[in-house]
């Protein structure tokens, strides 16, 4: 049975899970754990209309004391309109098995993406939405008998859609070296599509909120706290990671 439900805590998500098993069925679970990710964009224009994309990310698990996962994202973008920027890309991601409900291997996976942002203000607010297509090709690392090596097993693909409201506004008064903070909160969305059974599920949840602190013009860092919600179908189990956010910022504009 897909997961459909998310709420923070998952309270809501295991119950759902529970009353709809059939009877015998081994019950879904929850696992709470904490988490940190560390991030670093960077948007850079080489021409009017057109900009490089960059972002990486490395997440680890208890605040950084275990590996979870590595991600690698270039891409380019190119502004259509005022306020629409369409991008498309290639990511790299590692992932190591984490946390208290781990996976029985590590995994390597290949990403192509393509997106459209579209951005507008709201009274105070700066509102942006961010539509994102993934074409994923994973593949576990598995042991090789007699040897610390591993090798690539069989390959998995997978469509993904993802969807990313964000909005910010200036934290009143408050300002670095004559600069505003800003307060943000977001909210993604992360739904595979296809798969074995050619269903739509919602995978992941991510919300988000925090505070982006200026350092320069064009550099700023933002610290906040993420709840993720993690739909594990294949162990019949639900993770809630609650993860301190810590990101650079680089824009060319």
């Amino acid at each position: 049975m897909p997961p459909v439900s998310f709420r923070k805590g998952s309270a809501l998500a295991l119950l759902v899970t529970l009353s709809a098993a059939p009877a015998g069925a081994q019950p879904w679970i929850t696992r709470h754990q904490d988490a940190m990710w560390v991030g670093a964009f960077v948007d850079e224009p080489v021409t009017k209309r057109t900009a490089l994309w960059f972002d990486g990310s490395w997440r680890r698990m208890d605040l950084g004391a275990d590996p979870q996962q590595l991600l690698l994202r270039p891409g380019v973008q190119v502004t259509v309109a005022p306020g629409v920027r369409v991008a498309a890309g290639y990511a790299y991601i590692a992932t190591a098995p984490y946390g208290n409900l781990p996976a029985a291997t590590a995994t390597r996976e290949h990403r192509t993406w393509q997106q459209i942002s579209l951005s507008h203000r709201a009274g105070s607010f700066t509102v942006s939405h961010r539509y994102r297509l993934e074409q994923r090709w994973i593949h576990p690392l598995l042991a090789v008998m007699g040897s610390d090596d591993r090798e690539a097993g069989p390959t998995a693909y997978q469509n993904r859609l993802r969807y990313m409201p964000r909005a910010q506004a200036n934290l009143g008064s408050l300002t670095l070296q004559g600069r505003p903070l800003i307060g943000f909160v977001w909210d993604e969305l992360l739904m595979p599509l296809g798969g074995a059974a050619q269903t739509f599920t919602i995978g992941q949840n991510r919300a988000t909120v925090g505070v982006g602190v200026p350092l320069s013009p064009r550099v700023r860092a933002e610290v906040g706290y993420m709840n993720l919600y993690n739909a594990l179908a294949a162990r019949r189990a639900n993770e809630v990671n609650h993860t301190l956010w810590l990101s650079w910022h680089w824009s060319g504009r």
